[in-house]
């Protein structure tokens, strides 16, 4: 049986999949990173969810 983290992690990663006005390249990389085994670190967060160079909030 899944944990509930990889429980909650899966709905998440579904309900961002779901989501059209969030970027599809970053559900890939944030998924890699919430799978492998390890900590999650900020800076690792920050590269998925940083703006590009000019880019606006939605």
């Amino acid at each position: 049986m899944a944990s509930l983290q990889e429980a909650v992690t899966t709905k998440f990663l579904e309900t961002l999949g779901g989501d059209e006005a969030f970027d599809q390249s970053k559900t890939v990389k944030l998924e890699a990173l919430l799978t492998a085994d390890g900590k999650i670190k900020v800076d690792d967060l920050t590269a998925i969810f940083a703006l590009p160079e000019g880019g606006e909030i939605l």
